[in-house]
């Protein structure tokens, strides 16, 4: 980029392979293959960068393309993801990063050989689960005083039931879940404002798989029979590079 200020986005560390220049710029270092592209300081400089993290927009045009790059080299080679916004002034510093960390990147790309990552979330529906529990009332004029009081209490009980019960379903999932997996997590349900769904979400898993085995999706389709009466929905996403499984 003649004139400007360049430095160099890293997507990831991979095994090398042939096929991976197809993708994205390589430096590669003995056994290992660090997925690159050059980019302008000016949109991804350290202080510029702090500030696109606030544009949304532009934040997730940026993400998609990171997980894309990822998604495609994961389709032929083991591959640690490093950070969205990973920057190195100079491919020196990169060779320098194979280099001091190849240890560390050789046994990730170990463990997460062969495998993919699988998402699993689950959503509950609060009305459906509070008529399970027996929290339906037949509808009559508004109470008053006393009735009006002991009404509010029973509510709040049976919220404070149907949000135990959901994080009972919610724990139980992941635990069979885990069975089917090598390896999973339970992250942080995703908020609303994030998913787009009016229901809670209750699960938020991430589990790691033999590429081709079907175990987790068949333990899926398990728990949303048992659980559909009681409003429970599930979703399984992925493959995805393992984000999860290694540290970055």
């Amino acid at each position: 980029m003649i004139g400007v200020a360049t430095g160099w986005y890293v997507y990831g560390v991979a095994a090398r392979r042939d096929g991976l220049e197809a993708i994205a710029q390589v430096v590669g270092r003995g056994p290992l293959a660090a997925l690159v592209a050059e980019v302008p300081l000016d949109e991804y400089g350290e202080e510029t960068l702090r500030e696109r993290l606030n544009d949304r927009v532009w934040l997730e045009e940026k993400a998609r393309a990171h997980e894309e790059v990822l998604q495609a080299v994961a389709s032929i080679a083991p591959v640690v993801p490093l950070r969205f916004g990973t920057i190195y002034d100079e491919l020196a510093d990169v060779e320098r990063l194979l280099d001091t960390q190849a240890a560390s990147f050789e046994s990730a790309l170990e463990r997460v050989r062969g495998r993919v990552e699988l998402g699993v979330k689950a959503w509950a529906e609060p009305s459906r689960l509070a008529a399970a529990l027996g929290g339906d009332e037949p509808a009559g004029a508004e109470p008053s005083g006393r009735a009006y009081l002991e009404r509010r209490q029973r509510e709040q009980r049976l919220a404070a039931e149907v949000a135990a019960r959901s994080a009972e379903l919610g724990e139980n999932a992941h635990r069979r879940l885990l069975a089917a997996a090598v390896e999973g997590v339970a992250n942080r349900p995703q908020p609303r404002e994030l998913t787009g769904r009016d229901e809670p979400m209750i699960l938020n898993g991430a589990y790691l798989v033999p590429v081709g085995d079907d175990a987790l999706h068949a333990e899926v389709e398990r728990l949303a029979a048992e659980h559909e009466s009681l409003g429970i929905t599930y979703e399984v996403t992925g493959p995805w590079p393992p984000h999860n499984f290694v540290e970055t």
